[in-house]
């Protein structure tokens, strides 16, 4: 006898959703406004308008409560050039706004030939381009994407494999430039959408590149969602349900790592020069500290590297001997291990390139400025700057004998990749100054005698934070040798 199997499809039947209308995007704005601290604001809202559907439901939907919510408010349409109709597009667009009195400005992006991209992703880099270059601060940029849209990046995340951050999709307010990127139509029906600017009498541009189904998109759009939505009416519901929670895990998870951030950098030295301490991040489990590394690169406004990239220099990590120092790089980022600590923005060596001799002068720029205040009766004859070669040794003022350079700069701390960016004060051929942290015994007599301090000002953030920190360690030293 065999088993019968209840498999049978039954069509659900599923409410239709309000209408969409204007109210929706007051309540939102309103909503998002009191979530921000009280130093912050929105200043102008910025329309990205394509003259598409659902850019032209937030515009006419933005014109209808804008004495409502007394923002200044602008319309922008970027032209990337590269449909035939781009030009009449824009005229569109243009037509539109001087309809409903609404201020507008059309862009020109150029779009980026580099092949590694898809046609898509680079024309969605050059339009974000073009609206930073007339972004200001406090700007709230608004763009179109709905529902539909949100179900639809859910699940082609899902079939790249993507982690709780690809899966919590589109979000619906997040940091921009200087301002912010809302999506407040996320929760609306693209047929919401179409009933809207229809009873408005107004019309739209239909981008014919969104017929293509070449493009992974608009495969799921036209060929994938009708047969889903046929056995699950409620699909982009779920879907945009699962986004939801899958944002609601992510923001979970960045507390979390926040938490095992401000533990991992104990000093605020720590923090501006954005390290972390290594053992204990390396005691925590592998996927703990590719949380932790992510949130951290993150929180600096940086693209995270691949898994893989990422796994395989946690594994060097984890196996380097204790001096080794190791190193990973990633879209012109570099992250990089010294002593105990590991370093997010670590800089290249090769950026520092080795100048040869150069005259000292009473101002000296070279990654900085070296300069002597009260110089008046200072006598600048036979001194000279050079970047490090290796082997320098002074005979400090502080310290009994002679010192290398090298074991000053192990004592203190300070990774290798600084080091060729300070400047070397030599007076003929002897070293006397190494930037203004550490100086020779008999030159800081002369400055002493002439009156004279030497000030050493770096533009580097981290020689910043280094060189204040060592010398205000040395600071009961030097007054007990006033």
């Amino acid at each position: 006898m065999h088993a019968t199997s209840d498999c049978s499809v039954t069509a659900v039947t599923v409410a239709k959703a309000a209408p969409f209308s204007a109210e929706h995007l007051y309540s939102w704005i309103i909503e998002k406004q009191a979530g921000l601290t009280d130093q912050q604001h929105f200043q102008r809202v910025l329309l990205a308008f394509s003259g598409g559907l659902d850019s032209t439901a937030l515009l006419l939907a933005a014109r209808q409560v804008q004495e409502q919510l007394s923002i200044p408010m602008l319309a922008v349409h970027v032209n990337h050039g590269i449909q035939a109709e781009a030009g009449h597009w824009a005229e569109h667009c243009r037509d539109v706004c001087q309809q409903l009195d609404m201020p507008f400005k059309l862009l020109q992006a150029e779009v980026n030939n580099e092949h590694r991209k898809g046609l898509e992703a680079r024309a969605r880099e050059a339009r974000y381009t073009a609206l930073t270059s007339i972004a200001s601060s406090g700007d709230l940029l608004l763009t179109g994407q709905h529902a539909d849209d949100q179900s639809e990046t859910l699940l082609l995340h899902l079939l790249r494999g993507s982690g709780v951050e690809g899966l919590a999709a589109i979000h619906p307010l997040r940091t921009w430039n200087k301002g912010w990127l809302g999506r407040p139509l996320l929760g609306i029906r693209r047929e919401q959408l179409v009933e809207y600017v229809s009873a408005q009498g107004h019309r739209w541009s239909e981008d014919p590149s969104n017929q293509d189904l070449s493009l992974r998109r608009n495969f799921l759009r036209h060929k994938v969602f009708p047969l889903v939505t046929e056995v699950w009416p409620q699909a982009v519901t779920s879907l945009n349900q699962s986004a939801e929670h899958c944002k609601d895990a992510l923001e979970n998870l960045a507390e979390l790592a926040q938490i095992d951030i401000q533990r991992l950098q104990v000093s605020a030295l720590d923090r501006q020069l954005h390290r972390l301490l290594l053992t204990p991040l390396l005691q925590l489990p592998v996927r703990r500290q590719r949380l932790i590394l992510r949130s951290w690169i993150r929180q600096q406004g940086r693209q995270t590297p691949g898994v893989h990239k990422l796994n395989s220099f946690l594994q060097q990590l984890a196996t380097a001997a204790n001096d080794a120092q190791c190193e990973l790089c990633w879209q012109g980022y570099r992250m990089a291990s010294h002593s105990q600590y590991l370093y997010l923005n670590a800089e290249n060596p090769s950026h520092h390139p080795d100048i040869e001799t150069m005259e000292w002068l009473q101002k000296s720029d070279w990654h900085g400025r070296l300069s002597v205040e009260k110089a008046a009766e200072f006598n600048f004859d036979n001194y000279s700057i050079s970047s490090r070669k290796g082997g320098e040794s002074i005979n400090l003022a502080t310290r009994l004998g002679t010192h290398t350079l090298k074991k000053l700069f192990q004592e203190s701390g300070i990774p290798p990749w600084l080091r060729g960016s300070i400047p070397l004060l030599h007076q003929g051929k002897k070293l006397v100054a190494v930037g203004d942290l550490w100086l020779d015994e008999n030159f800081q007599q002369q400055l002493k005698q002439s009156g004279s301090t030497l000030t050493w000002e770096p533009t580097n953030n981290q020689w910043v934070a280094l060189r204040n920190a060592i010398l205000k360690l040395s600071e009961p030293i030097q007054e007990a040798l006033k």
